[in-house]
């Protein structure tokens, strides 16, 4: 009775959360806030707008201006356009008003459904922060206002930095620039999410001591890959003289995994340096890989940077007791989560489809896709809550989203406002086809539940 009450309890909040969102009262304020609306005899609402830059275009990403018409008609019969009309009207007015949209969805899920413990490994940390970012290839027409990298990349591109919450599945930032912008540009902007315990885990494209003193100012955690760039030294006096990791690492250690207490760059930034010996096979693939880039890029490789490849190396501020190097690399595996959701916003959901060669138009349809994206990951993380906790079981991100596409699922249920059918009907399927399959090969999460049953039996011992 009591695991009911709860199912229902934490069901009524995704309910009330997505239906906040598309409330067709409050999108129609915003809309005349931003002057998406003006005129109080217009047929064209708020919400119509809405639900087609989001929910209608999940079946046919790459819509033209007269499959928009047709379906803006199917969603209101009243707002009828031609396609020149609602060319003009993605414009700014609208572009601002799907932002503010998106800003709402970002904040409904920004608190978690449901609480949720953390596997074994994660249990010192309040949550576990991943930051990457993924590319969107546009015309090359939108050159002006969304460079690309040149070269042998697109000439325009545009790039979405993401902040993302791996224990809740939540988004916490999705940051839109150009394709010419550094990782390392956005390196400290994670620090205002940050709170006390959170881990944080990022590659090396956003490596800045900077942020790694801000990471541990505020109380906080951090992961990441080492860069050849940064300089290694063993003290932290000014007169220490930094070492040549490799050659340092050969000659005096011999284990597989090795453990040393260091000091990074002129800041002297305090933290652990794991390094792992890596299989012959994996080192002459890293190095096949390493030379093909530089080959396509005109570079040529040293011998030092090859050597480098030896190690797999890593830099953390959490303690040896929190996290023992062991754990370290399949704690940092967590990573490739984000990797897995740009993969499935571009797959699936097609984040990457951005018809057109108007900046506007490219905007509504990103910002559209985004608001989608948002509202499906709360779904997600009702539905992974619901397959751990009651099922013993792990959802499948892939599996949710098709099922969530097939037959219109939920676009009906934003349009009809049926999000409690939904919720049940989510309830009915997870364990026969939304859950992943029992193999072999253990995931991250499981690794991680694995080590914390083994460090509580050595405890217990």
């Amino acid at each position: 009775m009591k695991m009911k009450q709860e199912v229902k309890r934490i069901a009524r909040k995704v309910h009330g959360k997505l239906t906040t969102v598309f409330d067709p009262e409050h999108l129609e304020v915003l809309a005349r806030q931003h002057a998406f609306i003006q005129r109080s005899s217009s047929t064209l609402r708020g919400r119509d707008f809405v639900e087609l830059m989001t929910t209608a275009l999940l079946e046919d990403p790459s819509m033209s201006l007269e499959g928009l018409c047709d379906t803006l008609g199917d969603l209101n019969p009243h707002a009828q356009m031609t396609p020149q009309a609602l060319h003009q009207r993605l414009n700014p007015s609208a572009v601002s008003y799907l932002q503010d949209v998106f800003a709402l969805a970002l904040r409904q899920q920004l608190e978690p459904v449901c609480q949720r413990l953390p596997p074994g490994a994660l249990a010192p940390f309040a949550r576990v922060l991943l930051e990457d970012s993924t590319q969107c290839r546009l015309h090359a027409k939108l050159a002006e206002d969304f460079q690309g990298s040149g070269g042998s990349a697109s000439t325009s591109a545009l790039k979405l930095d993401v902040i993302y919450e791996v224990m809740h599945h939540s988004l916490l930032e999705v940051h839109l620039s150009d394709g010419k912008a550094a990782d390392q540009g956005r390196a400290l902007a994670i620090v205002p999410h940050l709170r006390p315990g959170d881990l944080v885990l990022r590659d090396l494209g956003y490596l800045s001591l900077e942020s790694l003193r801000q990471i541990e100012s505020h109380g906080a955690w951090y992961l990441s890959r080492l860069s050849k760039g940064v300089a290694v030294y063993l003290e932290a006096q000014a007169q220490a003289e930094a070492i040549d990791v490799f050659s340092y690492l050969q000659k005096n250690y011999a284990d597989d995994v090795i453990d040393l207490p260091v000091s990074l760059g002129h800041e002297r930034v305090s933290c652990r340096l794991l390094a792992y010996r890596l299989p012959e096979q994996v080192i002459e693939e890293r190095r096949r890989k390493a030379l093909e880039e530089a080959r396509k890029k005109g570079r040529t490789l040293t011998q030092a940077y090859l050597n480098w490849l030896t190690f797999g190396l890593y830099i953390t501020n959490v303690t040896r007791e929190m996290l023992s190097a062991k754990v370290v690399s399949i704690v940092y595996s967590l990573r490739w989560q984000v990797e897995l959701k740009f993969k499935n916003w571009k797959s699936l959901l097609n984040i990457h489809i951005l018809k057109g060669t108007r900046p506007e138009r490219i905007k509504c349809i990103l910002y559209g896709r985004l608001i989608t994206i948002t509202m499906i990951t709360l779904l997600a993380s009702y539905a992974s809550w619901y397959a751990e906790a009651y099922l013993q079981r792990e959802l499948s991100i892939p599996k949710l989203i098709n099922w969530l596409k097939r037959q219109g699922r939920f676009a009906q249920a934003m349009h009809v406002g049926t999000v409690e059918k939904l919720c049940n009907d989510l309830r009915r399927t997870l364990p026969k086809i939304l859950c992943k399959q029992k193999r072999k090969r253990r995931t991250s999460r499981q690794l991680l539940k694995d080590y914390g049953y083994y460090m509580e039996s050595a405890l217990a011992a």
